[in-house]
């Protein structure tokens, strides 16, 4: 049998008809016996078939198609979420696209209209900065679209949409409690762009509970970027300064103060300890074991998906829902005791 196996092929195979076929092979109510129907799904696996997409969404007016927009998908934590939820959708029988806005309100704007017209069923949206701040012509965008969409990690004024993330401001004060209990009092913060909503959270749960142990401010607040480079280029305020401890906004940063600590003979935790955000630094297999606030991206990746299935599959026109998520401490080598 050569080419490409059609329906037809599976049908004139199995000795049955092609509606008998397409009603099985579509999981549509049928009267076809148990016995015909693992017939057919047996010579279906055997033939290789493989539906048409095009035909089957004609038919279903579903395109089996979601999409995940993210701010960089250099970024580890970006890559880790993209990939657990890549897994979930293909575990439901969907395709990913996952797209990168480089953190650019025009370049997500325009990704989204192009998404939509694609025809996928659903957007999963981790904002750009700039959405962050300016959330009406987001919004329009979203009104706009002809799916659900949903906000992930970065929940931004989560009145009108669906949302999923981690509750930062508490990751934030967890972060501040570990290091207290660790018997620092001179510690230092190297957060996100507070404009976007969980480097402020994080940032604030994270002052909040320094001023609560006795009226404890931080040594210094620099402002990183979420990227490597940002923990590297804030390193130096955060060493020159009396700070036995700092807390890194996300791993990426935490990484990039502890190369500058190295090349200035610098040891963790003898010299500084480090504690930093998002459980990402141990998965890619880098040497430290960093201290940090785990984001359980499994987990988050999971409510996702099955919150946007949800929305596709029930009910499109309820009031908008929200998952909001614990975070964990997970405790490693980087923080001591002083």
């Amino acid at each position: 049998m050569g080419g490409r196996t059609t329906i037809r092929d599976v049908a004139a195979e199995a000795g049955v008809s092609v509606t008998a076929v397409s009603l099985v092979l579509n999981n549509r109510p049928s009267r076809v016996s148990e016995e015909r129907r693992r017939i057919i799904l047996e010579t279906a696996e055997r033939l290789h078939y493989v539906p048409n997409q095009v035909a089957r969404t004609l038919v279903t007016q579903r395109s089996m198609m979601l999409a995940l927009v993210v701010p960089d998908i250099q970024n580890l934590f970006f890559a880790a979420l993209a990939k657990r939820v890549e897994d979930e959708c293909r575990q439901a029988g969907y395709s990913l696209i996952i797209a990168n806005n480089s953190d650019s309100r025009a370049a997500e704007s325009d990704i989204m209209r192009r998404l939509s017209a694609r025809g996928v069923d659903g957007i999963f949206l981790i904002a750009a900065g700039e959405s962050c701040v300016d959330v009406d012509d987001l919004r329009s965008d979203v009104a706009e679209c002809r799916c659900p969409v949903l906000f992930v990690d970065r929940l931004v004024d989560l009145d009108w949409i669906d949302g999923v993330g981690i509750n930062n401001r508490a990751g934030g004060r967890m972060a501040a409690q570990f290091l207290l209990e660790c018997g620092h009092r001179r510690i230092a913060c190297i957060s996100g762009d507070i404009r976007v909503g969980n480097a402020y959270e994080r940032r604030e749960g994270f002052i909040q509970a320094l001023c609560d142990a006795d009226g404890i401010t931080p040594v210094i607040v620099a402002e990183g970027d979420y990227r490597f480079e940002g923990g590297y280029d804030a390193a130096d305020s955060v060493l020159d300064s009396d700070a036995t401890a700092v807390f890194c906004c996300n791993d990426l940063m935490a990484m990039g103060l502890m190369r500058r600590m190295h090349e200035r003979g610098m040891n963790v935790p003898d010299d500084m300890s480090v504690i930093g955000y998002d459980g990402i630094a141990e998965r890619f297999g880098f040497d430290n074991p960093l201290t940090t606030v785990g984001q359980k991206i499994g987990w988050l990746a999971h409510e996702t998906v099955k919150l946007m299935l949800e929305r596709i599959e029930q009910d499109k026109e309820s009031e908008p829902r929200h998952v909001i998520l614990p975070p964990e401490l997970i405790r490693r080598g980087t923080v001591r005791i002083i």
